[in-house]
């Protein structure tokens, strides 16, 4: 279900609420409990910005108890008064049911009406519900539309997901050059999504020609942000030697940091390298571990090496039920000779009521990740300061 988070926070993608104040107003900036009463006062009389800065005191519990039905309360009045940051943040709250129903029409009516006055991160974050259907019927015209609005305005993350929609040719004709130059504005502005996107097309030659040196400054900057995604590609680059010289011990390092940040493919190659002892002290226990780890996610290479292991019981007690339930997993959806070959050459060694048993885990596995987090959310981050309209 959309309006609860946890399924969202290993998405790349971004909702950003806002609070701007002008120079003439850094009391309404300042989070000491001294300004309270005189910030408390301007909204009572009215201050629309006043009365948003109640509002996102009370969304972040800070100076007073978090209270989501008191944010709404106050940002509904500001948003009467066409506060866009107010607005914004309104559609936030009902975007996750925070205070108020969890609506995402009427979420997406404020983020319109936020948007209509300006603001970047309300086009940016229409745009994201417009284009992935969260709740609201899917339109990629409006979404690219809100996208170059905030795009033309500076804005990195829409940049980049309009490079995006470029390169996938999603509500728009395809366009890697398009694509290639919109990733660059996200890049330079020091976007990491922006960067990792830009060291991709430079590894793939997509719209560029391709230049694994490119690809691995980008990927480099993205990393060094903590950006997942681009450790683990600068790990597989330092793996194979590709742009920067071979190097096992680096490979091992970027690869370890996106795994402990959840990233599967890492996770899978982290497992190989401790597998084969490459750049680290050979450890069948912590290979099991990460394949275990990027299986449970879906990842069906990781669930394929998990097997051999359970197989031959490396780093695990050797089970060849959970052998066969993890290879029968990995073939899940998609054909493989060679897994199949693996998969009736563990059958041979097992009995029937055996296999009836590994059937009905994987069968049950299934069903339990029927429902797991959507490849398309939204990660909710505040900002502060900094973005007047």
């Amino acid at each position: 279900m959309h309006c609860d988070r946890q399924p969202f926070l290993a998405a790349a993608l971004l909702f950003v609420a806002v609070l701007t104040v002008g120079a003439s107003e850094s009391t309404l900036d300042s989070h000491t409990p001294g300004e309270w009463p005189k910030l408390m006062q301007q909204a009572l009389k009215g201050d629309h910005r006043a009365q948003t800065r109640v509002g996102l005191a009370y969304q972040l519990g800070e100076i007073v108890k978090q209270d989501f039905l008191q944010a709404a309360r106050w940002y509904s009045m500001a948003a009467e008064g066409e506060d866009p940051i107010a607005e914004h943040n309104l559609g936030l709250l009902y975007y996750f049911g925070e205070g108020v129903p969890c609506d995402p029409a009427e979420a997406l009516k404020w983020f319109e009406k936020a948007a209509a006055h300006g603001l970047p991160e309300a086009q940016f974050n229409a745009a994201r519900v417009y284009e992935t259907g969260a709740g609201v019927p899917r339109n990629l015209g409006r979404a690219l539309d809100l996208y170059r609005e905030a795009a033309h305005s500076g804005y990195a993350p829409a940049q980049n997901n309009l490079g995006r929609m470029y390169l996938t040719g999603e509500g728009v004709a395809p366009d890697p050059a398009a694509a290639v130059q919109w990733f660059t504005r996200s890049a330079q502005q020091g976007n990491a999504t922006g960067q990792f996107d830009l060291g991709a097309v430079y590894w793939k030659g997509n719209g560029v020609p391709q230049d694994f040196s490119k690809a691995a400054e980008w990927f480099q900057l993205a990393a060094n942000q903590g950006y997942a995604k681009a450790q683990a590609a600068l790990g597989s680059l330092y793996r194979g030697g590709w742009g920067v010289p071979r190097d096992d011990q680096a490979a091992a390092m970027w690869l370890l940091k996106a795994a402990e940040q959840g990233d599967p493919t890492a996770q899978t190659l982290i497992g190989i390298l401790y597998v084969k002892g490459q750049g680290v002290a050979a450890d069948d226990s912590l290979a099991a571990s990460w394949f275990d780890k990027a299986a449970e996610q879906g990842f069906q290479e990781a669930q394929a090496n998990l097997s051999t292991l359970y197989q031959m019981g490396r780093g695990v007690r050797r089970d060849l039920n959970s052998a066969y339930m993890w290879r029968l997993l990995s073939l899940a959806g998609n054909e493989h000779p060679e897994q199949s070959e693996k998969l009736r050459a563990l059958a041979g060694a097992m009995s029937a009521g055996d296999i009836a048993d590994a059937e009905r885990r994987a069968s049950d596995w299934l069903a339990a990740h029927k429902a797991g987090p959507p490849a398309k959310g939204v990660n909710f981050v505040l900002v502060t300061g900094g973005n007047q309209p």
